[in-house]
């Protein structure tokens, strides 16, 4: 408690510093455009948007200079990342501490879970943040557009499109443990059509997975990746336009047999391909007012496991298909009735003793209402049609209210959310003949409710917002000699932020979550902190320079291992820590760049999981050149 106090009093400081800056910043600061974000499926302005919404954008990514995604959502208010182990190893979201798994992960609308895992999360390791051009993270059950897997929220990765004349850039840049990374691609338009195009390499000899500072544990663990991105969009005349979306990589990673003491393992290692595709549609009708949306998206998951202490080598082989045809209607200027249908199909092949698919079919309806530009309100209603346990059906309702005489914005939702088990949870075949899946299982639910507000001074220079939020969930999915719905949970907690804008070239963030967790015996959910915070600061510099300084504080966190030398579980809290990074970039001319940054600039020894290791301090040097 007492370095929390400290941690608290050090980002109070930061924060008064923000706001003496603010004082004396110059009175013509440019107000902040509104963002666009996607929550309802339809782009829509920021303000008219009931959920609770975070947009990183490009110039925040960029300016970080972060290999990974996880990496860059460090920090994001309500959300909580753990790694386990260094580069490429397994990386989790709690989303408002729900289960890692009941956060939706989306690349442009195609839906990334994984149909190969067991309960079908995503794992973010090998997902690198090149070719992006923002990232919406979308908080509370948001299943009435988006199925299952949305129960405690949904993030959706936008890659950047091709504009602006053509442009050819090339880089790369070189860190601790033998780490590389080159990375090139371009970009251009026309009346007609843009493309854009990414590729990367990254390579580390990386350290331990299970912490080296533990006995036995002093085998590095590498990593390598390659990733290639692309978009293609065409315009085919007024009313109809193109899109083409992909997305590949191919990872390898080298592991350990967990976390804690004694974990070290030679010659473990998992391949990892995916590959994503979305080609889209988009027609309209009757002066604009009747816009249809035709899409398929394909996911594609590969993991194969080389010398694993247990099992040997296998595979896993996943698939999933997504069709979706939706329908606008800007009926009236106050109103957008949105409405679609949607396949999907999942399937699942271990290449033992599993082959198997699963479909969905499902409807939903939006309605969304403008009164007098400061009432917005939103209501939807979906209803899933799973091919093992049969119907669904999830209701949303979020309120934006605007009080434009004080720049006060209100926000509250109310919705529910499910997940449908997974294929190794309704199927999976026991190798030693015992207990398996269970094809009776019924979906997880939730229901999640927030209500907050937000306040905007001095020409939107200075944002400040909280929110309170909570979501139950129900039926969760656990191993009892088999797959059972046996378990409850409870999420609840505070998310709070300001946002100081003192001048075109500085932007302060700085914010702060409480998140209360426990499950139906009340206990704490694990790796979820009860206090977290976070300072971002971007500053550009004579007009060629940007600095950036990331401060990111956890509290202690209930955890556990497993102790391979007592064959047994072993509970833990695991202390609080405090993160500082620094990056920054300087024009030399118009064609080069140079990159630099320091991560965990104190030398910070901390887990974000226990008993697997973490970064001290490290340095990275780089260059861009565009043509």
């Amino acid at each position: 408690m007492k370095r929390f106090m400290n941690s608290v009093f050090v980002l109070v400081i930061c924060g008064f510093v923000a706001m003496t800056s603010l004082v004396y910043a110059q009175e013509d600061g440019e107000i902040m455009e509104e963002v666009v974000v996607t929550a309802t499926r339809i782009s829509t302005s920021i303000q008219e948007v009931g959920s609770s919404v975070t947009v990183i954008s490009k110039d925040e990514i960029e300016a970080k200079g972060l290999h990974t995604v996880q990496e860059v959502l460090k920090g994001t208010v309500g959300l909580d990342v753990t790694n386990t182990g260094g580069p490429g190893q397994t990386s989790r979201i709690f989303l408002r501490g729900a289960n890692s798994y009941h956060t939706l992960v989306l690349i442009d609308g195609v839906e990334m879970n994984d149909p190969t895992g067991i309960n079908r999360g995503f794992n973010f390791a090998n997902l690198t943040a090149e070719n992006i051009d923002r990232i919406e993270v979308i908080r509370g059950p948001q299943s009435v557009l988006y199925g299952a897997d949305a129960m405690g929220g949904v993030i959706n990765i936008i890659t950047k499109r091709g504009k602006g004349e053509m442009e050819f850039y090339l880089g790369g840049e070189g860190g601790p443990h033998n780490t590389w990374k080159e990375f090139g691609g371009f970009n251009t338009t026309s009346e007609k059509w843009g493309v854009t195009m990414e590729v990367s390499h990254i390579s580390s000899d990386g350290f331990s997975a299970a912490d080296e500072d533990l006995p036995g544990n002093r085998e590095d663990d590498g990593w390598e990746n390659g990733s290639a991105s692309a978009s293609l969009d065409l315009s085919i005349n007024k009313d109809i336009d193109l899109t083409l979306i992909t997305r590949v990589w191919d990872g390898r990673t080298d592991l350990d047999n967990g976390g804690g003491p004694y974990q070290d393992q030679e010659d473990y290692s998992v391949d990892e391909q995916k590959i994503f595709t979305r080609i889209e549609s988009r027609m309209s009708f009757i002066d604009d007012k009747w816009e249809q949306t035709f899409s398929h998206g394909f996911g594609d998951h590969k993991r194969d496991y080389n010398n694993d202490p247990w099992s040997g080598d296998y595979t896993f082989d996943g698939a999933k298909h997504e069709v979706s045809w939706q329908h606008n209607l800007y009926l009236y200027e106050e109103n957008t009735l949105s409405f679609g249908i949607e396949y999907e199909q999942e399937k699942l092949d271990n290449h033992s003793n599993l082959d198997e698919s699963v479909y969905t079919y499902s409807f939903f309806i939006q309605d969304q209402i403008k009164l007098r530009n400061s009432s917005f309100t939103t209501v939807g209603l979906r209803y899933d049609d799973h091919e093992q346990f049969g119907g669904e059906t999830t209701f949303r309702i979020t309120q934006s209210y605007l009080v434009k005489q004080w720049d006060t914005q209100f926000r509250y939702s109310y919705g529910t959310g499910f997940r449908a088990p997974s294929l190794s949870e309704l199927y999976y075949v026991n190798p030693w003949g015992g207990p398996g899946g269970n094809p009776d299982l019924d979906p997880e639910s939730s229901i999640g409710w927030d209500i907050g507000v937000e306040q905007s001074l001095l020409k939107s220079q200075l944002i400040v917002g909280a929110a309170y939020f909570q979501n139950d969930f129900e039926d969760l999915i656990e191993w009892n000699n088999g797959y059972e719905n046996l378990d409850k949970a409870k999420t609840k907690g505070v998310e709070s932020f300001v946002e100081v804008s003192p001048q075109n070239d500085l932007s302060i963030r700085l914010n702060y979550t409480y998140t209360d967790s426990e499950d139906d015996e009340g206990d704490s959910l694990l790796r979820r902190p009860l206090h977290k915070a976070g300072l971002n600061t971007l500053y550009y510099f004579t007009q060629n320079g940007t600095l950036n300084l990331g401060i990111l504080y956890v509290g202690e966190r209930d955890d556990s291992y497993w102790d391979s030398m007592a064959f047994s579980s072993m509970d833990v809290v695991t202390d609080d820590y405090i993160v500082v990074n620094l990056a920054g970039s300087y024009n030399i001319s118009d064609s080069f760049q140079i990159l630099a940054r320091i991560e965990n600039l104190f030398d910070e020894d901390y887990y974000e999981a226990y008993g697997y290791g973490t970064a001290g301090f490290s340095t990275y040097i780089g260059m861009k050149v565009t043509l």
